[in-house]
């Protein structure tokens, strides 16, 4: 039950990525906006890989799953990345 909970979440993930790729395709401003947001989410992303051990210990997980965590969520930005230079 629980890989399935983790599925749906990722699912849930990939579409809002592909869904402000799609927005961030329809106009410059938008564009901006977005860029700026995933600038952020970026330099948060990496700043959570640079202090796993930290962030692992304030939000109560083992460093496995924090980094699998990580992981999936670069995986989401690559979907909307994509859906972004495909549109």
């Amino acid at each position: 039950m629980r890989a399935a909970s983790l599925a749906n979440y990722f699912i849930a993930g990939c579409a809002a990525s592909s869904l402000l790729g799609w927005i961030a395709s329809l106009h410059p401003m938008s564009q901006r906006a977005i860029a700026f947001l995933a600038a952020a989410a970026f330099i948060l992303w990496g700043l959570c890989w640079l202090l796993d051990f930290s962030v692992s210990g304030w939000l109560k997980i083992s460093v496995a799953n924090l980094q699998a965590l990580l992981l999936t969520a670069l995986a989401m930005a690559v979907i909307g990345a994509g859906v972004f230079l495909c549109s």
